[in-house]
């Protein structure tokens, strides 16, 4: 949306947001949002593909869970202290630790991954200056010919207040 001011609406509801959202796709506006979550509806409305992060912590959580695998049994048969003649390697002990490398190595390579996707991303400049868009509403930027017509495809969706960018 560079070069061009575009009109700029919040809204309370997600939902309203993602109604205007459509409606301005379909009139042939270029759209942005800004929100304090990711709300499905909106996002969806946005046209935007779903993140493959997952795809890259999935991996990373079974390779945690092999990891704490391996090192519970493989420190118990390393060391093996029998204790009230339990088994050397018994499970339910281990699930605490197995457990917790799973969901810290998972969260290493997430974070890694959001780095790395991060470096290659592009820099832009903060889509909206209203501070209640990122505190409790969704905002959404219309950008096109017809300001006017923007203007008026907000307010029929229910924006609560309606300005330019």
């Amino acid at each position: 949306m560079a070069g061009e001011r575009p009109v700029v609406a919040t809204f309370a509801a997600p939902a309203d947001a993602a109604r205007a959202i459509g409606a301005l796709r379909a009139a042939g506006f270029r759209v942005e949002a800004a929100m304090p979550a990711p709300f499905p509806e909106v996002v969806a409305a946005l046209g935007r593909p779903r993140s493959r992060l997952g795809l890259v912590t999935f991996p990373g959580a079974i390779a945690g869970l092999v990891a704490g695998t391996a090192l519970t049994v493989g420190t118990s048969v390393a060391w093996p202290l029998v204790t009230g003649g339990k088994p050397i390697v018994s499970i339910p002990p281990f699930v605490i630790v197995i457990f917790e490398l799973t969901v810290l190595v998972g969260a290493l390579v997430n974070l890694a991954a959001v780095a790395v996707g991060s470096l290659g991303g592009a820099r832009r400049e903060a889509a909206v200056s209203r501070p209640r868009a990122v505190e409790d509403r969704v905002a959404v930027l219309a950008a096109g010919a017809d300001r006017e017509a923007a203007r008026r495809i907000l307010r029929e969706a229910g924006a609560e207040e309606v300005a330019d960018a």
